[in-house]
């Protein structure tokens, strides 16, 4: 099997942070596919195979000549829009000569890469992030590099009862296996409910950050859109419910891109809305986010490796992963018609 026939195509994927594009050009590894990232001299980031049609070098390793990008090894030239436009020694560019250029939107600080059908590209198909510009919401976040499939890391998202065993410094819940949760499919996304009433406070950062001391009502909304995008709504409130108690809400972010079938750039970001102007507890949570999820990227490299020595073996579901099953179905089903569409 092809490694592209692994990946939904037809999908936009954060390819990197707005401000990881510059005149520099950057090399990014997409669903198996080597892309070179840069901007236009009137700064619009663009998208190219970073393979030079001639001997495969790769294009980043070369430089820019205005809009163009040139080739480091032989020289070749290719505009922003892949076509050859000068071959040293030669005249006239071969007119077939080219380089697939990607569409790329770029939105709410991070740039989005369609690798699959061009006239399919659409950008209202685009997941919507917009928390991450939203003056309402502060925050940030990183590309966490990940040597395991992207589908690992997207399971881990989906069912977050692992916190209570794997992030007992940063992220522990320890009531979070006692509460079921509901799944919910609607017009192609997924959500994954969790409400946990009445709590003791436990080691939940969120409960340091509303300065909570009596039992509180903890909720988790986990929002999959697939293949690759989970939206995270958590937040606690004062178990009493009435008006005047505290609450606390923040958004986990992540858009997690596959490199190759056991590698992935995971990018997250976490925001608040509220003391929106304390550059302190900003730095506090993307920190204590970082932490887990460093520990999370501990875990799942393990897997990784386990999951190689057995890659036909089935894993026993439980309780807790119905969310994870369902989310697993829904990318197989987007992924049969392309394979279909391939085979054609």
């Amino acid at each position: 099997m092809n490694i592209a026939d692994e990946f939904i195509q037809n999908a936009w994927y954060v390819g990197a942070w707005s401000h990881e594009v510059n005149r520099t050009p950057m090399q990014r590894w997409i669903l198996g596919e080597p892309v070179v990232f840069y901007r236009t001299t009137a700064g619009a980031a663009v998208a190219l195979d970073d393979r030079c049609p001639h001997r495969y070098a790769p294009l980043s390793t070369g430089k820019l000549d205005g809009d163009a990008i040139v080739c480091g090894y032989h020289g070749f030239t290719f505009d922003a829009s892949g076509v050859c436009t000068s071959v040293p020694g030669v005249s006239r560019a071969p007119k077939k000569i080219c380089v697939k250029s990607y569409p790329v939107v770029e939105k709410w600080g991070w740039v989005f890469v369609w690798v699959g059908d061009v006239e399919a590209a659409d950008e209202n198909a685009l997941p919507d992030y917009h928390y991450l510009d939203d003056p309402e919401w502060i925050g940030g976040g990183e590309t966490l590099q990940v040597k395991a499939s992207y589908n690992l890391i997207r399971d881990n998202l989906l069912d977050l009862t692992h916190a209570k065993f794997l992030h007992k410094s940063t992220l522990s819940n320890d009531a979070v296996t006692e509460f079921p949760i509901t799944v919910e499919e609607n017009s192609g996304s997924l959500n994954i409910r969790r409400s946990m009433e009445n709590i003791e406070k436990t080691s939940l950062f969120l409960t340091g950050l509303g300065g909570f001391t009596e039992n509180v009502t903890h909720w988790q909304d986990v929002q999959f859109l697939p293949p690759n995008n989970v939206l995270i709504n958590v937040g606690v409130h004062s178990a009493q419910g009435t008006a005047e108690d505290k609450r606390i809400e923040i958004r986990v972010l992540n858009a997690i891109t596959p490199e190759t079938r056991a590698s992935s750039n995971y990018h997250w970001a976490i925001v608040r809305n509220f003391d929106l102007g304390n550059e302190e507890l900003t730095e506090h949570m993307i920190t204590q986010n970082a932490g887990a999820f460093e520990e999370d990227r501990w875990m799942i490299e393990q897997q990784q490796e386990l999951w190689a020595t057995r890659p036909d073996a089935a894993p026993v579901p439980y309780i807790h992963d119905k969310g994870v099953v369902k989310a697993n179905e829904m990318v197989a089903h987007m992924r049969r018609p392309e394979a279909r569409d391939a085979a054609e």
